[in-house]
């Protein structure tokens, strides 16, 4: 398995969102990842070791975000953190 950079999660207007670099960006509805046309794209759901965060793309692509980084985002204590795509 080998992970390669492919995008960035931030804070925008407030609201998380995660940006992939050649698809688009995205936002959170739970744990929904929904199109600007309010489509589901995908869902994300916790690594089973607790250490990652996985973003599973309705079009079979998997993501994955660093758990510490996502909550380090989440109390604005860094202003984004990586995506990479796992292959």
């Amino acid at each position: 398995m080998s992970f390669h950079k492919a995008g960035r999660l931030a804070l925008h207007d407030g609201a998380l969102q995660v940006e992939i670099d050649g698809i688009g960006r995205f936002s959170f509805d739970n744990t929904m990842l929904v199109g600007a046309d309010g489509k589901p794209v995908g869902y994300a759901l916790p690594s089973t070791s607790g250490k990652a965060v996985n973003l599973h793309m309705t079009a079979g692509q998997l993501y994955t975000v660093i758990r510490t980084q996502l909550l380090e985002l989440a109390g604005q204590r860094i202003q984004k953190a990586a995506v990479f795509e796992v292959a």
